[in-house]
């Protein structure tokens, strides 16, 4: 008997109505970078296992690292005790049953999980060396990690599903110097499932960037357009993910509550989350709960077509899962997609009359009231469809929802950041402050 079986059969024997648990076994190592150098390299190795115990719809959980029957027990006592001694939560109306699950494709590569620690450094120290060539550009920090994972979901209902999986993430953080002026940091970052990263193409993009950055210039305030660069883009939609999670849809902090239907953004605007995409880095052939990952529209052409769903929430707001249980409580996008438009950047760039061209931001975007306010970093001044010069640190402010309908132009390529997989975007009528 496997310890997910084990802790669902104690806890029902002990008095439990029903029992979830999630058990993961990885092993990772990484490669870190500091200051042009290697600064060191680790290696882990862990498993946990945690359990959603429901008794008389009181819920408690309970957590152990490197479990053995005897821990897992102990913990499934603890949850008992603790449910015992809960409220009810009169909202729960149980956990699910199986279903039929995909198979999705690309998850685990075997040559990325036998990936050797010194294969990894010998990786990074070619990309600390492609960097340093440009002379006046500094690595800051760096780092690549290998995972290989196996998960493994049970619950009292009859779901018992587990699958493997690998996992690649490398980033490079610069700033380049020259007659003692300092530019702004510049990052990438890579996220893949397999063996699949171009080093050489990570360490001249994140160097071309910080070259890019030197004699910056400040910029007066102004309202104009802004171009989302992939990373500001890929933040963006990461927050927006919050705006079409059923939880807060059900509990009232979301603007798009009862907006199934209507219009929400700009109609060249449409959003897809696919659990499924293969290879993927946040595709699975479950959810966090058990069930059946699936690719489903959430806005198409600027209209609202469907919020995001573990079973609890679908059931608040009488509709079905969607496949985006983080567990049976939680909600969790998987991959988020934003369709293509048919611009090119320079296209994108040249149409800009006055505007900003942004890599980064960092500050506020408030999915309940829509404010979005911080420092843009990494940016570039246009003007009449012409990158000028680099800016020094300034300030947007807007709101979230007037944004999106204010969105005019959509790159043709998209890039994965991380399971955000977002083109270029332009986006009209934003404040720009000067500092």
């Amino acid at each position: 008997m496997n310890l997910v079986e084990h802790a669902i059969k104690y806890g029902l024997k002990i008095g439990a109505d029903e029992v979830h648990v999630r058990y993961s076994r990885s092993r990772e190592f990484s490669v870190d970078l500091e200051m042009n150098s290697i600064s060191r390299v680790n290696y882990r190795v862990g498993s946990g296992l945690s359990i959603l115990l429901f008794v008389d719809k009181r819920i408690a959980a309970a957590a152990v690292s490197n479990p053995s029957e005897k821990s897992v027990e102990e913990a499934v006592e603890k949850a008992y005790k603790m449910a015992r001694a809960s409220k009810p939560n009169v909202n729960w109306m149980g956990l699910p049953d199986p279903k039929p699950l995909p198979k999705v494709e690309g998850v685990y590569d075997v040559r990325l999980s036998e990936l050797e620690p010194g294969e990894a450094v010998e990786i990074m120290k070619k990309g600390l060396s492609i960097v340093r060539e440009k002379g006046n550009v500094n690595v800051m920090q760096g780092s690549l990690s290998i995972t290989v994972s196996k998960v493994h979901i049970g619950n009292s209902r009859g779901i018992d599903c587990s699958e493997k999986y690998t996992g690649l993430n490398a980033s490079l953080v610069a700033v380049a110097q020259e007659a003692g002026k300092v530019g702004s940091f510049a990052y990438e970052t890579y996220s893949s499932r397999k063996f699949d990263l171009n080093i050489e193409e990570l360490a001249e993009s994140v160097a071309e960037k910080a070259l890019s950055s030197l004699h910056l210039k400040p910029v007066e305030s102004f309202k104009g357009s802004i171009v989302m660069d992939y990373d500001f883009s890929a933040l963006f939609f990461l927050m927006l993910t919050m705006a079409y999670n059923g939880f807060h849809v059900w509990s009232g902090s979301s603007p798009w509550r009862n907006k199934l239907g209507e219009k929400v953004a700009a109609e060249r605007l449409t959003i897809i989350d696919d659990g499924t995409l293969p290879g993927g880095v946040k595709s699975s052939s479950f959810d966090g709960e058990g069930l059946p990952t699936m690719r489903k529209t959430i806005v198409r052409n600027g209209i609202l077509e469907k919020y995001i769903n573990n079973t609890y929430t679908a059931r608040l707001l009488n509709m079905k899962t969607t496949g985006n249980a983080a567990s049976p409580l939680d909600v969790s996008p998987s991959n988020t997609i934003v369709e293509p438009g048919d611009w090119k950047p320079e296209e994108i760039i040249g149409s800009v009359k006055k505007g900003l061209f942004i890599s980064r931001y960092s500050g506020m975007i408030n999915v309940v009231n829509g404010v979005v306010s911080g420092t843009v970093k990494q940016a570039f001044y246009i003007e009449n469809g012409v990158k000028k010069y680099p800016v020094k640190e300034c300030m947007i402010s807007s709101n979230l929802y007037e944004m999106l309908s204010n969105i005019t132009a959509i790159g043709c390529e998209t890039k994965d950041k991380g399971g955000i997989i977002v083109p270029i975007v332009k986006i009209d009528n934003v404040n720009i402050i000067s500092r």
